[in-house]
């Protein structure tokens, strides 16, 4: 705890003085703690020096009680006994006993007043309550605060405004992560087209990639900073049937884990861009390739073994060139049967999957109901509802997302249903090309 107070602050309240008026400012500065770095601390931490500048003429018995934020003063505080403030001319000299303190707040009481010249009064004099302890846990919680009050030994509020941009209030603290997150620009993203023509083996590129960032903010004059030695991400993914040479960093080690669905990435420093690239096999070696949204996550570690998440985002798509139809209704019911038939005019045979969901949001992934052969129709609606009833679906209403691995200028699906073997509804989905 500071015990003296500096000449120079004397000047500094001087030149506030004849500069421009000055009222009831709390001038305090405000320190900004890393929350890496400050979570790891547990003995008190000094603010920097709490300063007020007085806006009335004051007088011996008058009060000023400075009020702290719920918890931020750490209890091994040591306020001065007395604050001693030295006159100039055209100021008067001040000084403040300690009358008070509490858990949140301390107060001190003019005890003394001195002119240097007839007339001189205590406005601008700044008191300088110096630095105060403060609870680890507090600066670490969040903001902490100071609000400075003042009375007359009668009770009359004191200094009742501020400066324009000014305030009675101060923070003393905040505390902010020294992290940013991950991004991905909307143009930077995975965006490969699955080539339905190559069997779903290949893109209509022979690569694809992201490029992430991660925006970490300036930390000049930041207090507690901690060092981050290494970074990790993480790339959601469905790469089925590829290996981890599939899969290439410009930074880090890529790799894969077709259990989790998952590419890894390590690096052996703190970066904050790279470019993963996808090259899916060719060859004897291809696989079919999955329409899928990715997602890339990261974190740092630092203090060798902890780490800090900077976030998950969404990394791009792939996309199939091939039909892809939803059919938004079909109901189901004793009475009820469904119609639904593939038209395949191109000259490929085409795997035809479908997935659902019901009116209380469940999801069926039915798989691979049939294949769509080249220049026929194919019924499936018999293969959709035993998949349906395998899942636990008998009655209700589901909406159908039908995939067929064939150009989507080849497929038309018609959907519809009987009731009772008599009405015929026709169900218009989202591709029907009324042929």
């Amino acid at each position: 705890m500071k015990k003296i107070f500096k000449s120079t602050l004397l000047a500094v309240s001087v030149a506030a003085v004849c500069g421009s008026a000055v009222a009831g400012d709390n001038t305090s500065a405000t320190q900004t703690y890393s929350l890496e770095g400050i979570s790891a601390v547990t003995a008190a931490v000094t603010s920097a020096d709490v300063t007020y500048v007085t806006k009335a003429g004051y007088a011996v018995g008058d009060k000023v009680t400075y009020t702290f934020s719920a918890g931020a003063l750490d209890k091994t505080n040591t306020f001065l006994p007395t604050i001693t403030l030295s006159g100039v001319s055209g100021m008067a000299g001040m000084a403040l006993g300690l009358l008070n303190e509490g858990t949140d707040f301390v107060t001190y009481r003019v005890t003394d007043v001195t002119p240097v010249d007839s007339g001189d009064s205590t406005i601008g004099q700044v008191i300088d309550l110096g630095g105060v302890k403060l609870a680890a846990t507090a600066v670490t919680a969040g903001k902490t605060t100071v609000t400075v009050a003042s009375e007359t030994a009668n009770g009359d509020e004191l200094d009742s405004s501020s400066s324009t941009g000014k305030s009675r209030t101060a923070t003393l603290t905040d505390v902010k992560s020294q992290f940013g997150a991950i991004k991905v620009a909307s143009t930077a993203g995975f965006d490969g087209v699955i080539d339905v023509a190559e069997g779903r083996k290949a893109l209509t590129t022979t690569t694809d990639a992201v490029v992430f960032t991660i925006d970490n903010p300036t930390t000049t004059g930041w207090l507690n900073l901690v060092t981050a030695t290494a970074t990790s991400a993480t790339l959601d993914a469905d790469l089925a049937g590829m290996k981890s040479a599939n899969i290439a960093s410009a930074s880090g080690v890529a790799t894969y884990d077709d259990t989790k669905k998952q590419v890894a990435i390590a690096y052996t420093s703190a970066i904050t861009t790279d470019t993963i690239t996808i090259t899916p096999p060719t060859g004897k070696d291809a696989v079919v390739l999955s329409a899928q949204d990715f997602k890339v996550a990261g974190a740092y570690t630092y203090d060798t073994t902890k780490t800090a998440s900077v976030g998950s985002t969404n990394a791009g798509e792939w996309t199939l060139n091939g039909a892809v139809v939803n059919v938004p209704y079909m109901p189901y019911a004793d009475s009820i049967t469904q119609i639904m038939y593939v038209s395949n005019e191109g000259s490929l045979d085409a795997d035809i999957t479908v997935v659902a969901f019901d009116e209380a949001g469940n999801d069926y992934d039915l798989g691979v109901v049939g294949v769509s052969k080249a220049g026929s129709v194919e019924a499936i609606a018999g293969a959709v509802q035993t998949a349906l009833e395998a899942q636990g679906f008998t009655k209700g209403k589901v909406s159908l997302t039908i995939t067929v691995n064939a150009q989507d200028k080849d497929i038309s699906i018609y959907a519809a249903y009987n009731v009772g073997g008599a009405d015929r509804g026709t169900v218009t989905n989202s591709q029907y090309k009324q042929k």
